[in-house]
Formats: structure tokens, sequence, C-alpha cells
């Protein structure tokens, strides 16, 4: 197993992020290993990435194949980076309105998720690309909360950037589910939305969403509600369930 560790700057000259990129111990396949991109890598690298060490060994029977996993990250404190998600990880709109539960938590500005994706897209792939083995048509998204709002924003605005898009508990909520605007823009593309049983509206909001998706879209894509799992541990115990329907 090796775990590499790179700075790369962002679109704004102040603001970098920390990739954290897994390659796994066996030989690239001619074409390349697939590639996992996971969002909130400061949290959630580690779980992906032993995902793929831990299972990949026995793909017959666990599904999941030797892959490499890129973790994303800001490069800063904890609160700058709660508060740059609302940036990064939302789409632009004319006016945004917000919940209750928002109130008095700084969140900072927002509406950046295109230079957030143009700099995933056209920065980052390239650069990971071009360093490693990397099998082209078969990379994927993975994003949890408002990284799973990002993953589909991404998926409606860039579906051609990514074969496979793993949106688990996404913030459909967001600036009263303005994410609908954007759905007509899909095309066919792999789409795995997750959602414990155990996270209130947020169930009813997935559910509504992979029910009106394009028919481009809808006829490969899976919704699964975890039993027993709030928005927190989710993330575990969907994750080899989603790694294994991008494998599929």
């Amino acid at each position: 197993m090796m775990i590499e560790e790179m700075i790369v700057a962002g679109k704004e000259p102040e603001v970098q992020y920390r990739v954290q990129i897994f390659v796994p111990e066996q030989s690239p396949p001619p074409e390349g290993f697939p590639v996992i991109y996971v969002l909130d890598g400061h949290m959630y690298f580690g779980y992906g990435a032993d995902t793929i060490r831990n299972q990949a060994g026995n793909a017959p029977k666990t599904g999941i194949e030797p892959a490499i996993v890129v973790g994303i990250a800001l490069q800063a404190e904890d609160t700058v980076v709660r508060e740059r998600r609302f940036y990064d990880f939302t789409p632009p709109a004319a006016a945004y309105k917000y919940p209750d539960r928002l109130k008095g938590m700084k969140i900072g500005k927002h509406g950046g998720a295109d230079t957030f994706l143009d700099w995933l897209a056209e920065e980052l792939q390239p650069r990971i690309m071009d360093s490693y083995p990397i099998q082209q048509e078969k990379q994927c998204l993975y994003g949890h909360s408002l990284g799973g709002l990002f993953t589909l924003y991404s998926m409606f605005k860039r579906p051609e950037a990514f074969q496979c898009y793993l949106a688990i508990s996404p913030s459909i909520w967001w600036n009263e589910k303005h994410i609908y605007s954007f759905m007509n823009d899909a095309k066919d593309a792999k789409l795995f939305i997750g959602v414990g049983n155990e996270e209130g509206f947020m169930v009813e909001d997935a559910q509504a969403l992979y029910q009106r998706l394009p028919n481009g879209v809808e006829e490969g894509a899976v919704y699964h509600v975890a039993e027993d799992e709030n928005h927190a541990s989710v993330v575990p115990a969907t994750m080899s369930r989603a790694f294994r329907y991008f494998f599929q």
C-alpha cells in the first residue's frame, strides 16, 4: 500500500487543498486503475482507502476491485474547513434562503461550486491522470452531506467528468432545494444515492429526488436507505455498498 500526499493550489491564490492518494500494491492492469475521488478527505479518505485495501484482494466475493483513492480537503484549520464547505459545495444562485436551523451558524460565503468543479475537472483530474496509471473511463466522485449535494451538482453540470457519482445523505434541502433547477442538464451517468433511515426529512428528500431523475440517469441509478444509521454513521455503513455499485 502506498499513500502519497500533495498540496495543490485552488483557483484562488490563497486557497490550497490537501490531496491524499492511495495506490494499491498490485500492479496496475493494462488500462490503468479505476479511481475514486473522495470529498471531505480529512474525514473520509481513510474510510475509502481502507475499504479498497481490505476488500480488493478478494474481488470475486466483495465486488470491489483494486483502485486509486484520491482524498480532497481544504488545507486549513477545522473551523475554516467547515465554513469553506458552504462555498465549495453549494451551487451559485441569485438569492439564498436559509432554514431556521442555520440561524446563528457561521457559514461564510457560498455558491462557489462552479469554481471548485472547474478546479477539480480541469486541474486536479489531469494532474492525477498524468501522475498515476488511471483508467480514464472509470472515474468516480464520492461526497457526503454538502459533499453529496456537490456530487449531484457535478453530475448535472459535468456528467462527462466522472462515470459514476456516489451521493451519500446529500443536502438537497440547501437553498430550498435549488438543486432541482439543474436536473434537466443531466445526461447518462451512474448514480448511487444513500441515506440513513434516521436522518428524518433527508430520507424523504433523497427519495423524492431519486424518483424525479431524468430518464438518462434513472435507469441505472440506485437509491438505498441504511437501517439504523444517522447522518454520521451512514458513511462507514454504506461505503462498501456504494463502491461495489461503482465497480458493477
